[in-house]
């Protein structure tokens, strides 16, 4: 999780609401499981939203999250629920939460297989996991940027796909399998889809900051490149903006639902 340092303020203002959309369906999953008593783990939680959406919804939640940035965010809405941790060890009881959740977290790690095997360790024995990760074409943003990238000739990054022996297939079945993997019984696996809708200064922010894959890619380019592409994104998002100010995409996650 350490690619994510230093870009917590322009993951909020970007990504990150983005990533809160599947925020619902996720807590929709996990929530029978607490019945009222139970506590939630987020694990990887950023700069806060599933905590705090679970918090307007009456859930006891609480989140591990490694970099600093993200936690000092955190920290304004919900003060001391969040504390340092990362997969694929968490310093945490066995069985210690009635539901955890990773969202948009176990697509990220260098070893999906070790850290859902942690997940699952967290979870109480009746308790159930919830996680999402992004397939291939899922965010919907990707095509725009894509497009901007190539009208402007931007250099590919290299490749950070993962060893085949640790790598897993980005599909419904392919996060069910590491669950299964892991020894848990998979309760659902789906995709979903929801909109989202962004003003271009905001997703640019998410860009220029150095967010995920998107802005490392950026970063990585020439001035005159980068120049290009601020030019680019410009003018393509004038033209989609132009009647509401604002983007709209559809995205679509897997979430898979697990227990122990």
């Amino acid at each position: 999780m350490s690619s994510w340092e230093h870009v917590a303020a322009a993951y909020q203002q970007s990504f990150g609401r983005l990533c809160a959309g599947t925020i619902p369906a996720v807590l929709d999953a996990v929530i029978d499981s607490i019945d009222g008593t139970g506590t939630l783990l987020d694990v990887g939680s950023g700069t806060g939203e599933l905590l705090l959406a679970a918090h307007s919804r009456g859930i006891d939640a609480v989140g591990v999250e490694p970099d600093e940035d993200m936690r000092r965010l955190a920290e304004i809405t919900l003060p001391g629920r969040t504390r340092p941790g990362a997969l694929p060890r968490l310093d945490l009881p066995d069985g210690s939460f009635s539901a955890v959740t990773a969202n948009f977290v176990v697509n990220h790690l260098p070893d999906p297989r070790a850290a859902v095997r942690e997940l699952l360790r967290v979870t109480a024995p009746h308790g159930r996991l919830a996680m999402t990760i992004w397939p291939a074409g899922g965010p919907g943003w990707g095509t725009l940027v894509a497009d901007v990238f190539a009208a402007a000739q931007v250099t590919p990054p290299p490749s950070t796909r993962l060893p085949a022996e640790l790598d897993f297939a980005r599909t419904e079945s392919g996060l069910a399998n590491l669950a299964r993997d892991a020894g848990a019984d998979v309760l659902d696996a789906r995709e979903i889809q929801w909109e989202w809708t962004i003003a271009p200064e905001d997703l640019w922010a998410g860009i220029a900051g150095g967010v995920a894959t998107p802005g490392k890619t950026y970063l990585a380019q020439s001035d005159a490149v980068q120049e290009r592409v601020m030019k680019e994104f410009d003018r393509r998002t004038a033209q989609a903006a132009k009647e509401s100010g604002t983007l709209t995409f559809v995205n679509r996650a897997v979430l898979v639902v697990a227990g122990p």
